[in-house]
């Protein structure tokens, strides 16, 4: 089971950086463009999975006491409002986080061992309900969730006249 997570953490590495690489040549005014979609923006979207890795990888610390890229992780003391508040004189600094969380996600899942993936695990949620899931259930969920919301990116570009295809799977496992 283990490899089948580093499938898909190598995988979210590499469409992210493959949809960096297609916004990161974007004025500012086309990131930031209001549109039609759940989040108003190609910047909010992507700063929403960004906080949510972050918030994944400060439950997991917490649970996964021994995983060794947690342990000196500087990326888990970052907050979403002080994370906007940093963007908001410099929004192109979303895509330098974007790969250290990217690449601190290879190593979490690197470092797990398959005894861990069918354990209960307990977290709270945004509501701060308890929850309990097997850790590999919260692994597949993590990965959908970026899933969900590149898809969700990939009409954005579109819309400002960038044509690409950033996400196929197979090609990259």
């Amino acid at each position: 089971m283990k490899n089948t997570f580093q499938g898909f953490a190598r995988y979210n590495s590499s469409v992210n950086q493959s949809l960096l690489q297609l916004l990161q040549p974007l004025k500012k005014e086309q990131i930031m463009m209001e549109t039609k979609a759940y989040f108003p923006s190609i910047f909010e979207t992507l700063f929403h999975i960004l906080v949510t890795d972050v918030n994944w990888l400060k439950r997991y610390k917490g649970i996964l006491h021994d995983n060794k890229a947690l342990e000196s992780s500087q990326l888990l003391v970052l907050d979403e409002k002080s994370l906007r508040e940093e963007f908001k004189s410099d929004y192109a600094r979303i895509f330098q986080y974007r790969k250290q969380v990217d690449e601190l996600i290879v190593q979490l899942v690197d470092g797990l061992e398959e005894y861990q993936m069918n354990p209960a695990i307990r977290y709270k949620n945004y509501k701060g309900e308890v929850i309990e899931k097997a850790l590999w259930k919260t692994l597949l969920h993590w990965f959908n969730h970026q899933t969900h919301h590149r898809g969700q990116i990939s009409v954005l570009p579109d819309m400002v006249g960038v044509d690409h295809d950033f996400s196929s799977l197979v090609t990259r496992i």
